[in-house]
């Protein structure tokens, strides 16, 4: 008979066995998060196509007709938004959810032990499952404008997990703030809907005067948002300087944020 023994706030290398022994936590976690959004809804998944279409129509009219914002390339101004909602809405979510992770959790983490970690990957494995629904959506939209991407198109998985790595380890960080200083939790939805505008969504990142553009390259968001459009949009140049920085953000992100959460999850019972 096989044991697995769990050691609250195990070191090192026990703390990561007990993650890979439990992964099938993290996947129930996803799907709790997904029956619970949709249950008892008369519409159910239907409001994962609802409401990033209303959110396209919204951008497109305001951003495309009012103000007369140009699209990426000779892609239609619509497929451009919603191309970028999509890695925008990752890593949004991803931050969101991962930095209240322990607010969110707290009844479950009091009661039982396990890697503290396999909540927020539970959660962002939701988010995954969503994005691949407006995947679908995109799909379709394109046929619809009978504008079709390249080879370049299979490779958007990648950007897709780095938005999720990006948003997640900027997540993690966060959550030993938000344990200590609950105004963080109200300032994260506030900031991200401020940065939403300073990250090419809904407008191409040619529309920055070159003299600017490194400084707006430092937004960790700008280098995922913009690669991902490259999928999808085969007009468009590939960005090195914003797709370096990204990666460089996620390099300092993910030690910084394992090692504050890890640190908080020690602790937070006497807080939370």
């Amino acid at each position: 008979m096989r044991k697995t023994v769990i050691e609250p706030n195990g070191k090192n290398f026990q703390y990561w066995k007990d993650i890979w022994n439990y992964r099938e936590l993290a996947f129930n976690l996803a799907k709790r998060d997904i029956t619970v959004r949709y249950k008892q809804t008369k519409i159910g998944l239907g409001w994962a196509i609802i409401s990033p279409i209303v959110n396209m129509v919204i951008m497109t009219f305001i951003f495309g007709n009012l103000a007369g914002l140009k699209p990426d390339g000779d892609a239609p101004y619509f497929i451009m938004v919603y191309a970028g909602s999509i890695p925008w809405g990752l890593f949004s979510s991803s931050v969101t959810t991962t930095s209240s992770t322990f607010i969110s959790n707290a009844g479950i983490m009091k009661k039982v032990y396990f890697p503290r970690i396999l909540a927020p990957v539970g959660a962002l494995f939701a988010k995954i499952f969503d994005s691949l629904i407006s995947m679908s959506i995109l799909l379709v939209l394109m046929v619809f404008a009978g504008y079709f991407p390249t080879w370049k198109f299979i490779l958007f998985p990648v950007f897709i997990l780095l938005s999720v790595i990006l948003g997640m380890s900027a997540g993690l960080f966060l959550s030993a703030f938000n344990v200590k200083w609950r105004d963080i939790q109200q300032a994260i939805p506030f900031l991200i809907s401020i940065a939403q505008y300073l990250t090419p969504v809904m407008y191409s990142i040619e529309t920055i005067p070159d003299k600017y553009r490194l400084l707006y390259s430092l937004n960790p968001a700008t280098g995922a948002v913009h690669a991902f459009k490259w999928c999808i949009i085969k007009e468009i140049p590939f960005d090195f300087t914003s797709f370096f920085i990204m990666l460089a953000w996620i390099v300092v992100l993910i030690p910084l944020g394992i090692i504050s959460f890890r640190k908080t999850e020690r602790t937070f019972v006497d807080i939370v």
